[in-house]
C-alpha cells in the first residue's frame, strides 16, 4: 500500500497545482483572486457537490500520469525496447527491466505503480462519496456534474485502473504470475482483477446509456473487449475470476459494439502532464531504445541482459527478438506505423522517420523529420557495435568528429512530450475483432482479413491475401508499436516467442512488473 491511501490531501495536490496553473494562465491578478488552496483544506471540502467536476478532472489528470508511465515500462520488459546505450547516467533500474531480473526496490516500477494506485484510489473514492456521504448530494443546484456523470467517471476509471493492474503487474514472489493488491488486500490474481474491471465497465456502460452518449458507449465496449480478450487468452492458474471461454464469448459480444473506423479514446498530455515516452524512450531522453536485436548493444549492462536473453544459436549469439529496426530496414513502408528517431552518441535525437507526431520535431529533434527513403543513408553508416558512427552518407564532410552527426541507436518517434496517445484506437479494436474471428468467435460482419486490411490501408500499406494468428501477431506488433501491447502478447500468444531465458543464476526472469517493497512492506498480508 502506498501513502495515497492515508493522506488524501497529498493525493489531490497534483490536481490542485493543475487548477492553479490554469487560473494563472487565465487571470493576470491570479494572486489576489485565488481561493484558499484546496489541498490545505482537507478531505471535507471535496464533499461539496460543487467540486464534482473538479474531482473528475483530477482523476483524468492522474490517468495521464499513469498510462504512459506503465506502458513504457512494459515495453522495456518486453523486447520492444532495450536499455539505451546512454541510459546508465540516470536510470539503471531500466537495465533490470531489460534483463528481466527485477529488484524489489526498483524505483521506476515503484513510481509507476504509485501513480496507478493513486489513479485507482481517486476513482474509488469518488464513487464512495456518491454512495456514502450525504453532503455530496449531486441533486443540489450547486453540483457541477450530474450523478450519472460522476458515476460514469468513477466506474470507468476504476475499471481502467484494474485493467492496468491485471495486465502489467505481478506477484513479488512469482514473476510469472500476474496480479496486484488494492490498498492492504491480499494478493489478487489477474483473473479476479479482470472480473472487477468487467463489473465496473458494465456499471459505466449503464451510466453512458442513461446519458445517451453513444461515443462513450463504444469506447467502453472496446476497452471491455480488450480486457476480456486478454483475460480469455492468458494461461492463468485456476484462481477463479474472469478467464477462459466465458471471457472470450464476452469479448466477442462487446467487440461488436466497439469503436468505429477513425474513432479513438485518447489519453491527453500537455505541459502540465508530459508523455513519459518522450522522457524515457524518445526525443527527451533515451533510457529505452528501440530494440535492434544486436548482442553487442547489450554487453555492458548490469544486470547483464546478455545472460538473460535467449539465443537461437549459442555459437553465433543470434538473439531471439523482434526488431523494429530490422522491420523498417527490410520494408521502409512500415515507417508509417513504426516511426523511429536517430540517436547520436550524446543521447540526442537528431532526426526522425515515418508518421511522426506533428509537434515532435520542435520537441527535441535537432534536424527535424526526414522522409522514410532517407533511412537507408543512415543504415549505410550504422554499425551495431555500440559505437557512434558518423553520418557521412547523408551529411558528407559536415559529419565531422565533433559535429554530433552520428548514429549509435534508434528511439521511438511516435510520442512527443505533449502528444496524446490512444488508450484504445479503432485500429487496435479492429485487430481485436480479427483475432476473435480467427479464434472462432463472431465479432461482427467483417472477416478477419477484411478487418486487418482496413487497418493496413489506414497506414498506406498493401493488402494481405490471407491471415492467420501468426500473421495477426505481426500486424498487432507493428500497428501497436510503443503502446505497451507487446508484453501481454508475448505472454498470451503461442506464436510470439518469449525473449528471455527462464532462469539466470537461479532467478526466474519476470514477465510482469513485480510489486515492489513500497507496495508490500506496509501491507500486513505480505
Amino acid at each position: 500500500m502506498s501513502s495515497y491511501a492515508t493522506t488524501l490531501r497529498r493525493i489531490f495536490a497534483l490536481s490542485t497545482v493543475l487548477l492553479l496553473a490554469v487560473t494563472f494562465a487565465a487571470c493576470d491578478s491570479f494572486v489576489s483572486n485565488v481561493d484558499q488552496p484546496k489541498d490545505a483544506s482537507g478531505s471535507e471540502q471535496f464533499s461539496d457537490p460543487a467540486e464534482a467536476e473538479f474531482l473528475i478532472t483530477g482523476i483524468e489528470s492522474q490517468w495521464s500520469d499513469t498510462h504512459s508511465g506503465v506502458t513504457d515500462l512494459a515495453d522495456g520488459l518486453s523486447d520492444e525496447f532495450r536499455f539505451g546505450i546512454n541510459g546508465d547516467a540516470t536510470f539503471p533500474t531500466f537495465a533490470q527491466l531489460d534483463a528481466g531480473i527485477l529488484a524489489d526496490d526498483n524505483n521506476s516500477i515503484t513510481g509507476a505503480l504509485a501513480d496507478l494506485q493513486e489513479y485507482r484510489f481517486l476513482a474509488d473514492d469518488l464513487l464512495r462519496r456518491v454512495e456514502e456521504e450525504e453532503e455530496f448530494d449531486l441533486s443540489d443546484p450547486s453540483a457541477s456534474a450530474s450523478e450519472e456523470e460522476v458515476r460514469l467517471a468513477a466506474n470507468l476509471h476504476g475499471a481502467n485502473a484494474r485493467y492496468y493492474l491485471a495486465t502489467y503487474f505481478g506477484d513479488p514472489d512469482d514473476p510469472r504470475r500476474g496480479g496486484a493488491t488494492i490498498d492492504t488486500s491480499a494478493f489478487i490474481p489477474s483473473p479476479q482483477l479482470y472480473q472487477q474491471a468487467e463489473d465496473k465497465y458494465a456499471n459505466a456502460l449503464a451510466q453512458a446509456e442513461a446519458l445517451e452518449d453513444g461515443a462513450v458507449q463504444r469506447q467502453i465496449q472496446s476497452a471491455r473487449a480488450r480486457a476480456a480478450l486478454y483475460a480469455g487468452t492468458h494461461d492463468f492458474q485456476d484462481s477463479g475470476g474472469f478467464q477462459g471461454d466465458a471471457a472470450l464469448q464476452a469479448a466477442a459480444q462487446y467487440a461488436q459494439e466497439g469503436l468505429q473506423q477513425d474513432e479513438s479514446w485518447d489519453v491527453r498530455y500537455d505541459l502540465n502532464t508530459g508523455n513519459d515516452y518522450h522522457f524515457q524512450a524518445g526525443a527527451g531522453r533515451l533510457q529505452l531504445a528501440a530494440q535492434d536485436g544486436n548482442l553487442a548493444q547489450l554487453a555492458t549492462r548490469s544486470p547483464d541482459p546478455t545472460q538473460s536473453y535467449r539465443v537461437a544459436d549459442e555459437s553465433t549469439g543470434e538473439l531471439v527478438v523482434r526488431s523494429h529496426v530490422e522491420t523498417v530496414t527490410n520494408n521502409p513502408a512500415e515507417f508509417s506505423r513504426i516511426p523511429l528517431t536517430v540517436v547520436n552518441d550524446g543521447g540526442t535525437s537528431l532526426l526522425g522517420f515515418g508518421a511522426l507526431a506533428p509537434n515532435l520535431p520542435s520537441s527535441g529533434l535537432a534536424l527535424g523529420a526526414f522522409d522514410a527513403p532517407a533511412f537507408p543513408g543512415v543504415l549505410a553508416d550504422w554499425v551495431p557495435d555500440g559505437e557512434a558512427n558518423l553520418l557521412t552518407t547523408l551529411f558528407g564532410e559536415d559529419a565531422g568528429p565533433d559535429s554530433g552527426l552520428s548514429v549509435i541507436e534508434f528511439g521511438q518517434g511516435r510520442w512527443a512530450e505533449q502528444t496524446d496517445m490512444p488508450f484504445i484506437s479503432w485500429q487496435e479494436h479492429f485487430l481485436i475483432r480479427a483475432e476473435l474471428e480467427l479464434r472462432g468467435y463472431d465479432a461482427g460482419s467483417e472477416t478477419a482479413l477484411e478487418l486487418v486490411n482496413t487497418v493496413r490501408d489506414s497506414y498506406g500499406l498493401s493488402e494481405l491475401n490471407n491471415i492467420d494468428l501468426e500473421r495477426l501477431a505481426v500486424e498487432r506488433d507493428r500497428t501497436l508499436f510503443a503502446t505497451g501491447s507487446r508484453l501481454p502478447d508475448q505472454r498470451r500468444m503461442d506464436v510470439v516467442e518469449w525473449h528471455l531465458k527462464d532462469e539466470v543464476d537461479g532467478q526466474t526472469t519476470a514477465q510482469w512488473l513485480q510489486l515492489t517493497q513500497a507496495e508490500t512492506d506496509p501491507n500486513p498480508n505480505f
